[in-house]
């Protein structure tokens, strides 16, 4: 950080007296700090610190928000509590995955401006840092935790429960003593004792990646392979370990196979000794035959000099073991290739019925569907996912202001006009590309008009109006409908339509005549009845239909080649069954591959449904529009997602061939942190695709080892929709309910062949500490010899 930074950051750690403001209006001055030992935000009600009890909020979970901009301060602002004016001074910090937030008023600008500029500084360190320092970070939080009297010192027996209790690193006493005896810490030996940067060094020697170090035995050619990734638990890695380092070179064949081989510390030389290292050759060899990459001798040296961590591998250009571990843990290094992750490559210029829509269903929920709270800030985090269609609810309200209601439930109405500003704000801040507002209209006529007025005044010309979306023939590009907002509802008179209307058809409410003109001309996305193909084949491009999970999924069974044609000129949303109150959500792969637009889900769910769609829309940079397959847009196609043996296939293509070799991971949590007991893990890899391509393999399990366990477990999968496909990874539990650890979710197309490594999310797709260490191999049999 530069100077002035650091000046910001210290003031934070100094602390500030601000006004903190509750929901209701209330407020109370409080005593507000950053810890940096354990990178958390204190909050003390008293305006003096260290008295009465500190609330502590982990930085890496918070999110710092300028301006009257939170429910809460919009709440405030309604009911005059607060006068805008004081934008300026107000701010808020959102945690709990965005669920609650801290609204806090400052005395002056430049109070403010300091915590916002230190908050997003701090949060972007806890967050963006490269994997090891994140690692190191977490590590140092834990060993702070563990620090009851703060002297900045843990005794071998704190050290041995912090590693059993929060690590999955389970040791008996005298495993714990002889590992410790092994390293290189003859300070900490002494003193009986271990600092923060000691029990680091200590961790890292635990977590040795012996997987590693196979690889440069095998690339450098220097000495035997490394034979100790067969299955070994902490408890049984090379425990009779020992180095004398006046006969290293004498025992290179012996301890060239063993994880520990190498003393911890910033000035170890061992590798020039021992071999285990690679040259710059080596490492261009190895980044050809394996990562697919072919680099210039220039550009596999700065690859050196920028992961190596020692001064003898820069000098030397030489990359040892920390550097391969630091690169293979780097962003480019990620499963997911760089260019899908990082930038919109796809073409944004087709109709955009041309594309999967990343949509919520109920944005307005953030439990399940009969309570809980109904809150702009759903659609806030909503929107920062990528999600580019949301759900209204509009209900009249008591005061003769529309609201956003769950009809029929205990869930609290919300504020229409505080959701549209929230909305407002954040509709374009992760895609540039069009937001849908789907409305749910159930208000009066008078109440409609109110509902338009507010459309109007918060958005303007954002709207995309009928009179332009009927001046068209097809709909228009996500290219050409950039920066627009899109108002899909029902505008069709009641008492002119001859049908029974059903549960799919969730926008109409029978107890509504019709839809003011002045709401109807602000709709471009005209909801309609679906009354089968036939008559479908007649409408406008401006009509859409919403379909039950049981209808569209009947369609699917038996008229797969329809609803493909269908969705080449017309949107379609799918939306959760009624009897899902538990807020689970409908099966997503067979509606996509059906070319279903929007496939509606309960974003604040954790399942597997979010989760593969949080890999489907993790590509194309997340902006929420991903390009259907040709096979899907096609005016001829005779593709059917259903048929194992189709002519389309036998006719067009030959399948691809993927072998995964699932080597390791790396930091598994437990199953919560009241769990004392260590995991058993194995891994679980599952293809979602079309019927023939599904398949399911799994590993072995480990036996209580959630730090390191190593597999080195091949599966082999023959895929024949790859555009389709998505690979899902498990980590579980061996217990009875084979409890799910971290998972992640991936487009086969999106992958990257090589040695890469895996950010385990938690179910609500939040990053965590954990990797998975795998080997991708992509056979494309239509090349193979």
């Amino acid at each position: 950080m530069n100077d002035s930074v650091n000046t910001i950051v210290n003031k934070l750690q100094e602390g500030t007296s601000l006004i903190k403001f509750n929901p209701d209006g209330s407020r109370n001055e409080g005593f507000f700090y950053i810890c940096p030992k354990l990178n958390t935000l204190c909050y003390n009600p008293s305006t003096k610190r260290f008295q009465n009890s500190t609330i502590e909020y982990p930085l890496k979970d918070c999110e710092v928000r300028p301006g009257l901009r939170s429910d809460t301060w919009l709440k405030i602002l309604r009911s005059g509590k607060i006068r805008e004016q004081q934008d300026d001074l107000a701010f808020s910090i959102l945690h709990n995955r965005g669920r609650k937030s801290l609204d806090l008023l400052a005395n002056d600008t430049e109070t403010r401006h300091i915590w916002i500029k230190g908050l997003e500084k701090l949060i972007e360190d806890s967050i963006g840092k490269p994997y090891t320092t994140i690692t190191d970070r977490w590590l140092e939080g834990l060993f702070n935790e563990a620090d009851r009297d703060r002297n900045g010192l843990l005794c071998k027996r704190e050290v041995q429960i912090l590693l059993s209790e929060k690590l999955n690193v389970r040791l008996t006493p005298e495993e714990f003593e002889q590992y410790f005896e092994q390293s290189t810490l003859s300070t900490a030996k002494r003193r009986g004792q271990l600092r923060v940067e000691e029990f680091i060094t200590f961790y890292q020697m635990l977590t040795y990646r012996p997987e590693l170090m196979h690889i440069i035995h095998t690339y450098s050619e220097s000495c035997e392979l490394c034979t100790c990734n067969r299955n070994p638990t902490i408890a049984n890695i090379c425990p009779r370990w020992q180095v004398i380092e006046s006969s290293l070179v004498s025992m290179v064949p012996v301890i060239s196979c063993l994880p520990f081989a190498q003393p911890f510390g910033p000035a170890s030389t061992i590798s020039s000794v021992t071999g285990n290292y690679m040259t710059i050759e080596e490492v261009k060899e190895f980044m050809l035959n394996e990562q697919k990459q072919s680099l210039t001798l220039t550009q596999v040296a700065e690859l050196i000099k920028k992961f190596d961590p020692s001064t003898e591998g820069k000098e030397c250009i030489e990359l040892g073991v920390d550097g391969l571990r630091e690169m293979l843990l780097s962003e480019e290094n990620q499963l997911m290739k760089p260019e899908h992750r990082n930038t919109i490559y796809q073409d944004m210029t087709k109709p955009i019925t041309h594309y999967w829509i990343n949509t919520s269903h109920n944005t307005y929920l953030c439990a399940n569907q009969v309570v809980g709270d109904c809150t702009g800030e759903s659609y806030v985090q909503a929107l920062k996912r990528g999600c580019r269609s949301v759900e209204l609810d509009l209900h009249d309200g008591a005061d003769g202001h529309p609201v956003v209601r769950h009809a029929f439930t205990f869930i609290k109405d919300a504020d229409l006009r505080e959701i549209l500003n929230q909305i407002k704000q954040f509709a374009f801040c992760e895609s540039p590309y069009p937001l849908f507002l789907n409305l749910e209209n159930h208000c009066s006529i008078m109440q409609q008009k109110i509902v338009a007025i507010f459309l109007i005044d918060i958005f303007g010309p954002s709207i995309y109006t009928a009179e332009e979306a009927n001046s068209c023939t097809v709909w228009p590009s996500p290219e050409q409908l950039k920066g627009r907002i899109i108002i899909r509802g029902r505008v069709t008179l009641k008492s002119l339509m001859s049908v029974n209307f059903s549960d799919e058809d969730e926008s109409f409410d029978h107890d509504v005549s019709v839809v003011c003109k002045e709401l109807a001309v602000l709709v471009a996305c005209q909801n309609t009845t679906f009354k089968g193909f036939q008559v479908a084949k007649k409408h406008k491009h401006t009509q859409s239909s919403s379909l039950a999970e049981s209808k569209a999924l009947t369609y699917i069974e038996h008229n797969a080649l329809n609803l493909i044609l269908h969705n080449q000129n017309f949107i379609t949303r799918v939306y959760p069954a009624a009897y899902r109150q538990d807020s689970s959500n409908v099966e997503t792969l067979s509606l996509w591959n059906t070319g279903v637009q929007m496939v509606a889900l309960n974003f604040q769910t954790g399942d597997v449904s979010m989760s593969l769609n949080h890999g489907r829309f993790s590509d194309n940079k997340q902006c929420g529009y991903i390009l259907k397959p040709a096979i899907l847009r096609e005016k001829n196609t005779t593709f059917s997602p259903n048929s194992c043996f189709s002519a389309y296939l036998l006719a067009q293509r030959r399948p691809i061939k993927l072998e995964l070799c699932v080597i390791s991971a790396q930091h598994i949590p437990k199953r919560n942190q009241r769990d004392s007991a260590p995991v058993s893990p194995f891994v679980k890899v599952k293809i979602f695709g079309v019927r023939c391509d599904q398949n399911e393999q799994k590993t072995l399990t480990i036996s209580n080892n959630g730090l390191n366990p190593i597999w080195n477990h091949l599966m082999q999968f023959s895929i024949c929709i790859p555009e389709l496909c998505l690979l899902r990874f498990t980590v579980k539990d061996n217990d009875k309910s084979n409890t799910d650890l971290g998972q992640y979710s991936i487009p086969f197309l999106s992958m990257q062949s090589g040695y890469r490594h895996i950010r385990l999310l938690d179910i609500y797709n939040n990053p965590t500490t954990a990797t998975l260490f795998v080997n991708v191999k992509i056979i494309n049999t239509d090349n193979a010899t």
